[in-house]
């Protein structure tokens, strides 16, 4: 009788330590596993980063200050590097005052809150005036505080949700341009364009 319950003791921690370690692998193998679907899921997020957000972020880039070039050298076609040089550097950039030819005339960093903020964001942007005469040109080099106060006045008073809508969008710079024609006594001024516009 001894023997037998020496030989159940025997074969009960048999069996417990083959529970134990099969416990043990089984924990070994989940965390494997998990270790694996974690790795996964980085990888996974790594090549999307690399291979299609970034290349359609610079892409979208790339066409946007393309089509800002074009829209405002849409009557310089043979002075298109020019354009594009004089538009980059500083609040200021000229086109040709040939015959025919439009003029741009930018202001840069124009920084303002949104209505209804309370001063919690803000927007900054940059704004080019198109005109058909030098002579309009001049008049806009001359009166430069007097269109940065038309601009942040007009913006100023645009709720956030104003700002982002394309509709509204298009609203505002339909605005500016009404207001900068009335100031300028003019109605040479072919066109307002965002050429930085950033709502945080």
């Amino acid at each position: 009788m001894a023997d037998d319950s020496d030989k159940t003791r025997v074969e009960a921690s048999e069996a417990t330590a083959e529970g134990e370690e099969t416990g043990e692998k089984g924990s070994k193998s989940k965390l494997i596993l998990f270790g694996g679907i974690g790795l996964g899921a980085i990888v996974i997020g790594v090549v999307l980063a690399l291979f299609v957000i970034k290349p359609m972020m610079s892409g979208s880039d790339e066409s946007s200050d393309h089509s800002q070039v074009t829209e405002s050298t849409q009557d310089e076609p043979s002075d298109h590097g020019e354009a594009e040089e004089s538009g980059g550097h500083g609040d200021k950039s000229k086109g040709h005052g040939g015959k025919g030819e439009s003029m741009i005339y930018a202001i840069s960093d124009i920084v303002v809150n949104p209505a209804g903020t309370g001063g919690s964001r803000f927007l900054s942007c940059s704004v080019a005036f198109e005109t058909k005469s030098a002579k309009l040109h001049a008049k806009f080099e001359g009166k430069d505080a007097i269109v940065r106060d038309a601009l942040i006045t007009i913006l100023s008073s645009k709720s956030v949700s104003q700002l982002t809508e394309p509709k509204q969008k298009e609203i505002t710079r339909y605005q500016i341009k009404r207001r900068l024609e009335k100031l300028m006594q003019t109605d040479d001024l072919v066109g307002v364009y965002f050429t930085d516009f950033v709502l945080q």
